[in-house]
């Protein structure tokens, strides 16, 4: 498995304020096997991390990005290590504001985990960069109301 150097990340705000995230498959190879993350992926050559962000989201979730809006809310590295050799990987974090979650349809990993906003993370069974991705999530949303996150976006709660 070969390490992106850019990645996006991806936590879904439902109807209810609650966050969805990804449980991923548990096959040998893949990031984060078995546990839980965020959806997205790597960023490919001559793509934005917008448009990364809304390829992923579509690929995983089949959320176009007009059943949504698409929120960035951070970058932040983190180290990766692959055959002993350190990687700082770059982490694009968005938060797609989602209206009607029967538009969500899961096409990677084992499915959709539904999160309260104020969940122990520690606690999760997730790897360190969906821990960094959680905390600046957070950081995010106390400085929003839920309320404002859809009405000031036209969005219905």
């Amino acid at each position: 498995m070969n390490i992106p150097q850019s990645i996006v990340r991806i936590f879904l705000m439902l109807p209810n304020g609650q966050i969805g995230a990804q449980l991923r498959d548990n096959i040998p190879g893949i990031a984060s096997q078995g546990m839980l993350s965020t959806f997205g992926g790597g960023v490919d050559i001559g793509e934005s991390p917008q448009q990364a962000a809304v390829r992923e989201l579509e690929e995983e979730t089949c959320l176009a990005i007009d059943d949504c809006t698409m929120e960035s809310i951070a970058t932040f590295t983190h180290q990766k290590t692959q055959n002993d050799i350190k990687i700082l990987q770059n982490n694009h974090l968005f938060l797609a504001i989602v209206s009607d979650c029967d538009k969500i349809e899961i096409k990677e990993g084992v499915g959709l985990v539904v999160l309260r906003k104020d969940v122990d993370f520690e606690k999760v069974n997730a790897g360190e960069g969906t821990q960094m991705a959680w905390n600046l999530l957070q950081e995010y949303l106390k400085s929003q109301t839920t309320h404002d996150l859809f009405a000031t976006r036209g969005l219905k709660l």
